[in-house]
């Protein structure tokens, strides 16, 4: 530095890279920046929500010139078809597409996955309008996330800061259903002590994401949980029934015929785009390896992390490494994790953060996760223009933390700072 700069001069000039090295290696500076974040990107975010993605100049499309509601298109295109009779169709590539295009242009253009149980939710948004459908499904599915972050956190701060997170605004701009995922298991990861059928209710409403909801009755039964186990069987066998009550048995047929091309269209052809997958499946293919190494690589992940969050929760951890477990596992267990269903990843960096504070703070190692976490949000970007798979990082970091915090490896590894408070 230029010794004839006044000191002052100097002091000015390192101020502001102190204050930015002070959120990162102290707790209460990164609290007081992330209460300040959230003031600021909750409002904005659910402004652009609403007046930016949810309306527009011409009929179903939004500001942008895009489908309004954009995969929120495929939902409301299948619960139409349900509402009518013609639930089966959705399972019929060809047929979904036309209607696609029927209802919202030549290039609206997305392939129906989901079990029939999704039909239910999808009929009821159909009712609508696909405007207010959208809206409609934005607020509900922010409203669960943002109480089940409540109930988790015990504290609206916490909550608040947590639901600033860009992967919520992802989740609302595609009109995706992964606050749903993260909100349900969230909440059923709450109430499990306490309210265990309840619990159980929240894990089996997941059965409309079978990668996602396969993970918590396997945890429910190697931790004895019978009765959430059993409330979470009744809601899966009940939902199931009803729609085949309401759709009959054709949407099921087509769904199990689906799946050899739902698979080679996802993972093989990866249509969505390689830049999308946030998996270690997808990290691998991005990177140019074949299907054989991606699957490789996919099968050695999952069984290390499915060992650990097992071997966590047959132990005597606390309920906040539990459920930071589970949530943060579930993503890296799936060969296929598009960006909005990096979201469970959220809540699981809250209990993180919440079992440190029970033990005096964060380490520097957490700190540095919560604050860049938000630029999960650039994982598409960096992947297309880098090959550097950002979500599958992102993810493993977070349950290399997790798994930290429980003793998995040497604490003296890392510094550690005052609590949280």
């Amino acid at each position: 530095m230029d010794a004839t700069v006044p000191h002052a001069e100097r002091g000015r000039r390192v101020a502001p890279l102190a204050d930015l090295t002070a959120i990162v290696f102290d707790d209460a500076r990164l609290l007081a920046f992330g209460r300040l974040a959230a003031i600021f990107l909750v409002p904005l975010t659910l402004a652009l929500v609403v007046l930016l993605f949810g309306t527009g100049p011409v009929p179903r499309r939004n500001w942008y010139g895009e489908i309004l509601g954009n995969d929120f298109t495929q939902v409301w295109v299948a619960g139409r078809a349900a509402l009518e009779g013609r639930a089966a169709e959705s399972y019929d590539l060809a047929r979904h597409l036309e209607n696609l295009k029927a209802a919202f242009g030549p290039d609206c253009r997305f392939a129906w996955h989901y079990p029939p149980v999704f039909l239910l939710p999808s009929a009821a948004m159909a009712v609508f309008d696909p405007q207010v459908g959208y809206l409609g499904w934005c607020a509900l599915s922010g409203a669960l996330f943002f109480f089940a972050l409540c109930r988790a956190a015990g504290r609206l701060d916490l909550a608040f800061i947590a639901f600033a997170h860009p992967l919520v605004f992802t989740n609302l701009a595609y009109g995706q259903n992964g606050l749903f995922t993260a909100g349900l298991m969230t909440l059923g990861l709450v109430l499990l002590d306490r309210r265990p059928a309840l619990a159980g209710l929240c894990f089996g409403l997941l059965a409309f994401k079978p990668h996602f909801a396969m993970l918590a009755p396997l945890l429910l039964l190697v931790s004895g949980r019978w009765t959430a186990l059993a409330s979470c069987a009744v809601t899966v066998i009940v939902t199931c029934l009803v729609s085949l009550a309401l759709f009959g048995t054709e949407p099921w047929t087509g769904f199990l015929h689906s799946l050899s091309y739902t698979n080679r269209l996802i993972l093989e052809d990866a249509i969505a785009g390689l830049d999308l997958n946030a998996s270690a499946f997808g990290a691998v293919r991005l990177l140019g390896g074949s299907i054989a190494m991606a699957w490789t690589a996919q099968g050695i992940v999952s069984l290390v992390v499915l060992a650990v969050v097992l071997r966590l929760w047959r132990g005597t951890f606390s309920s906040e490494l539990r459920a930071a477990a589970c949530l943060a596992a579930a993503p890296l267990l799936s060969p296929y994790v598009p960006v909005y269903d990096l979201v469970p990843l959220v809540p699981a960096m809250l209990f993180l953060g919440l079992a440190a504070a029970k033990r005096g703070g964060l380490a520097a190692h957490e700190r540095i996760l919560l604050a860049f976490s938000p630029f999960a949000s650039l994982v598409r970007i960096v992947a297309d223009t880098t090959g550097f798979a950002l979500g599958f990082v992102l993810a493993l970091a977070t349950f290399a933390c997790i798994a930290w915090r429980a003793g998995f490896w040497p604490r003296g590894l890392t510094l550690r700072a005052g609590a949280v408070s």
